[in-house]
């Protein structure tokens, strides 16, 4: 009796440790994403191809995160560029040659909804009801922005007050990345290979792979894992390709009733005839899944109206239907140069905007973080996202693909943002146990 009364206690003690340690874990991780919360650090769109536009809110963001990782001091390298990204390289600390790794996170807020003034709430041990932010808005387990909040009662939840985003999206991700930075400095036995970590700028305008500088870091790292996604549960193993192209349509207005005789380019006419040889099994509203998709979404006159410019998005998984949809626009080119010989038509150069990271992501990424998740108790399944990444961005910039991990971040992009602390811990300790699987490798 009395063996079992000792193993009662030892076991009661064993769980409150645990449980105070939980509760130290989280007030840490509480402090510091208020402490990046509070740092108002949109971006803003410009128009400008060349332009690289920086808000003081995005340098200050940068000047606290790179302070901060210095202070941990140990035998990390930690340097920031003139565009204000913050570079961190963690040398290797074992003998055998493993694949390195780069984690990934942005420093901006995105420009979509209101970043002014935002005063993060904290609702402590989340009863399973509905969460009041103010301004008369509250963030429902039945709504679909608030539904992974079922599985998180008794936690710790942080939202902004309804009248600003919370700007979870990225620095939830952030976060995670410094707080694992900073384990690893206060573990020096933790055994690792190269780590390297980036916090990058413009990601919400998709500038970000413009200022990426390899030369920082030394060298482009094995596996790329990008600490952004917004899908409780998944992480992205593919993504679209988004590219953009546009073509330009010569008018000359004439006066139609001797339009043959005056040689009557109808550019607008012209431009109609070509968008509809387009099929519509093509147009995004037919596509789903790994579907791709072909749009105009911006019809741009001259200022003097008798040109027009015809913008595209082009979107697809699987490069052979990249090359189908080119083809599409190709016969369409031609059969309106066909229809309407007078109208000239130009097509103009493509873009990549970001790359589908399954094309030159490492072959082991997908099964590393697979097993980090299941050793870590965490549920991670992949998928194909429509939509890109911070590391698909930064394919189109010579990097390697790689997956989009969740970071916490829920109903991203609006006013009912919010973010678990206790998910973040729970993060930074797969992301610690991805190390772990990366040393198994060869």
């Amino acid at each position: 009796m009395k063996k079992l009364v000792l193993l009662i206690m030892v076991i009661c003690i064993c769980f409150l440790t645990a449980t105070a340690q939980q509760k130290t874990e989280t007030q840490r991780m509480l402090d510091r994403f208020l402490s990046y919360v509070k740092i108002e650090s949109q971006s803003v769109y410009d128009n400008d191809p060349e332009s690289f536009p920086l808000t003081d809110g995005q340098k200050e963001i940068a000047n606290f995160i790179f302070n901060e990782i210095k202070s941990f001091g140990g035998k990390i390298d930690v340097k920031m560029s003139p565009y204000y990204y913050v570079y961190v390289h963690i040398p290797s600390n074992i003998k055998q040659t493993v694949p390195s790794v780069m984690f990934m996170a942005h420093l901006d807020v995105t420009p979509e909804a209101n970043g002014n003034g935002i005063k993060p709430q904290v609702h402590y041990n989340y009863d399973g009801g509905d969460i009041a932010l103010g301004n008369g808005l509250v963030i429902s387990p039945k709504s679909n922005a608030g539904k992974h909040l079922n599985d998180l009662i008794g936690k710790t939840i942080v939202t902004s007050d309804g009248t600003t985003l919370l700007g979870s999206d990225c620095k939830s991700g952030c976060a995670i990345l410094v707080s694992l930075i900073e384990q690893m400095v206060k573990e020096p036995n933790f055994k690792h290979g190269d780590l390297y970590f980036c916090f990058n700028q413009n990601e919400e305008s998709g500038l970000s792979p413009k200022h990426m500088d390899i030369n920082y870091i030394g060298k482009i790292p094995d596996i790329l894992i990008d600490v952004d996604g917004g899908d409780y549960g998944t992480f992205y193993k593919a993504n679209f390709t988004a590219e953009m192209c546009s073509y330009y349509f010569k008018g000359n207005n004439a006066h139609p009733a001797n339009g043959k005789t005056n040689g009557l380019a109808d550019a607008q006419t012209a431009m109609a005839y070509f968008i509809g040889q387009l099929p519509p099994e093509i147009h995004p509203s037919h596509s789903e899944g790994k579907q791709g998709y072909v749009q105009c979404y911006k019809i741009e006159p001259s200022a003097d109206k008798q040109d027009v410019r015809l913008h595209f998005r082009i979107r697809y998984f699987d490069k052979a239907d990249g090359e189908l949809y080119q083809q599409y626009l190709n016969n369409a080119m031609e059969k309106t140069r066909e229809a309407y010989p007078t109208v000239k038509i130009e097509a103009e150069s493509k873009s990549l905007l970001y790359d589908n990271v399954e094309y030159s992501m490492h072959p082991k990424a997908v099964e590393v973080i697979s097993k980090a998740a299941k050793t870590t108790g965490i549920t991670m399944n992949p998928i194909a996202v429509r939509a890109g990444t911070t590391a698909a961005l930064m394919v189109a910039a010579g990097m390697p693909g790689g997956p989009c991990l969740y970071s916490g971040q829920n109903a991203e992009h609006s006013v009912y943002e919010w973010s678990c602390m206790e998910e973040l811990v729970d993060l930074t300790k797969m992301c610690k146990n991805i190390i772990t699987e990366i040393t198994h490798l060869k």
